[in-house]
């Protein structure tokens, strides 16, 4: 190249037409090259099939799914299963894929292929919270008969939802399974929990820190009984001495006492008021106004009531007394001519047996109610002893009560879990869970989806005239001729004093158009040979 010229259009044009030859080899090379390589690849047809994702069909809120995995994961892990080894060499068998290579490779090479082959890849849907939540994937595969790739397509489909089912259906199982045995697990230790304060509340019955209310309520109540008896003993005790002051002036002032044939009580006032309203009657006539008072306050009164007791003992004591009295009446004419006893004394000597009997009757209640008193205070004491008992046990009251309570909610939260569980491992089996359903099912492909012919020849095209304006420019690089009047002022920067001009002779001139035309028959030929080979080969594979 002349040091100084110019690279302008006008000589990258004068250099394209002084070696035109150096462009129409690379690029008739090219084109041929890129015509024959589209050629020699196999076509190959992708059928693929679109997988939706069916969400569950029963809300979350009435069955929770067990499984909790994002699809993406699932998927994921559900492809590593479907394109194994193992999986794919059956169905590589079942179709009687790649036979060729399987002659002249190991079947490593073949599954190689196979995988290169098949394409997992998941279409992003629905916006879920901040992720993109995959709906559908697509699966697809490439292969040389549109029949084979769509059956495969087919095949692998039901792959992926066959061991979806399996997936969940297993992982559901297991969930059901661990839950079970952590319950059982959980029920043992509740029930040994169980036992422990069984044992404890039977060893200290009544003196829980759950009782002392209860504790408290019942030594207030019992001190009220107290009160109330410490008070009814007392009515009693001066009830006994006023008796016993009338008894002892009566008995005083008696001239006679009938000898005692045994205590008679009386009635007392409050079980005896119709037997008391006739205290001069003779034994029978009261004998028959108690029972008939008997008679009302069985109406009335239980059988265990004090006043009922009390009548009844004055019954039997007014029937021995009627029994006495018939058997001391005279029965020889001596014992009748007995002068009777005056009608006053017999009323004193009554009155007398019925204060006597009155007070032994105050003798028995005061007793009774002393043993009563006795009986509530020990009662309070007793109570009282609880309830100083409760702080040496509440601590370990506590304890167990603690543990109970959590192994009780953790029984409560085991047996929702597990019965949820068991809810959602009937939804896998009946699949009415999550799901894959095959959306878009693969169908028989028309046009090959590789390789890109079209591509390959303009890539090769343009290969083979890239490299021939490569070796253009480099033989003007090399190419030092000075052939105008600027690349000699260029090269030498002196001025023109003349110029001859070339005189062409005949030989030129003949020489010249045989160039041409040997030229022009060239680029002829190698457009028409071009053009042919390429409209030849891309209808006869597209046709084919």
């Amino acid at each position: 190249m002349i040091p100084g010229q110019d690279l302008t259009i006008k000589f990258a044009i004068r250099a394209l037409k002084r070696r035109p030859w150096l462009v129409a080899g690379p690029l008739f090379f090219g084109v041929m090259g890129g015509l024959l390589y589209s050629r020699s690849q196999p076509s190959l047809y992708r059928s693929d099939a679109v997988v939706q994702v069916v969400p569950q069909r029963i809300p979350d809120t009435y069955v929770q799914s067990t499984v909790t995995a994002r699809v993406e994961d699932r998927l994921s892990s559900i492809a590593q299963q479907v394109l194994s080894r193992t999986q794919l060499e059956s169905v590589i068998l079942e179709f009687d894929l790649y036979p060729d290579e399987r002659r002249r490779f190991p079947m490593e090479d073949v599954f190689e292929l196979m995988t290169e082959r098949v394409n997992v890849a998941p279409l992003e849907g629905s916006t879920r919270g901040r992720q993109q939540a995959v709906d559908a994937f697509r699966i697809s595969f490439d292969y040389e008969r549109p029949e084979v790739a769509r059956d495969v397509a087919a095949r692998l489909a039901g792959f992926f939802i066959d061991q979806n089912v399996k997936e969940r259906g297993s992982q559901a199982d297991q969930t059901s399974a661990f839950l079970e045995s952590q319950l059982a697990d959980a029920r043992s230790r509740l029930e040994a929990q169980e036992k422990k304060l069984e044992t404890f509340r039977e060893r200290n019955s009544g003196r829980l820190p759950t009782q002392t209310q209860t504790n408290m309520q019942a030594i207030q109540n019992t001190q009220m009984a107290l009160q109330a008896m410490v008070e009814s003993l007392a009515r009693d005790r001066d009830r006994k001495l006023m008796l016993e002051r009338l008894y002892t002036d009566a008995a005083a002032d008696s001239p006679v006492v009938a000898p005692a044939t045994g205590p008679v009580p009386s009635p007392a006032p409050a079980a005896t008021d119709q037997a008391s309203v006739l205290p001069g009657a003779p034994p029978r006539q009261r004998l028959e106004a108690a029972r008939a008072a008997l008679a009302q306050m069985e109406v009335r009164l239980s059988q265990k009531h004090p006043d009922v007791i009390r009548t009844k003992r004055l019954i039997d004591d007014l029937e021995r007394q009627v029994a006495t009295e018939e058997a001391q009446r005279p029965l020889s004419p001596d014992a009748a001519s007995e002068r009777p006893a005056s009608q006053e004394e017999l009323r004193r000597r009554d009155r007398l047996r019925e204060m006597r009997a009155e007070i032994e009757s105050l003798d028995r209640q005061i007793a009774f109610k002393e043993s009563e008193e006795s009986r509530l205070r020990n009662e309070i004491g007793a109570y009282q002893a609880r309830l100083e008992a409760v702080p040496g046990i509440e601590s370990e009251w506590i304890a167990l009560t603690r543990d109970y309570d959590t192994l009780q909610d953790t029984y409560k939260q085991l047996l929702a879990k597990s019965e949820n569980s068991k809810m959602a491992a009937s939804l896998e089996q009946r699949q009415i869970g999550e799901q894959f359903r095959i959306l878009d099912p693969p169908r028989v492909p028309v046009k090959p989806y590789s390789p890109n012919r079209m591509k390959i020849n303009l890539l090769g095209t343009l290969a083979g005239l890239g490299l021939g304006l490569l070796l253009i420019g480099l033989a003007e690089y090399r190419d030092t001729t000075m052939r105008t009047e600027s690349d000699l002022m260029g090269a030498m920067d002196l001025p023109v004093l003349g110029l001859l001009p070339y005189v062409q002779t005949e030989a030129d001139g003949r020489r010249l158009r045989i160039r041409r035309r040997f030229l022009a028959a060239g680029v002829l030929g190698v457009a028409i040979a071009t053009g042919t080979a390429f409209w030849v080969l891309e209808l006869w594979k597209y046709v084919v």
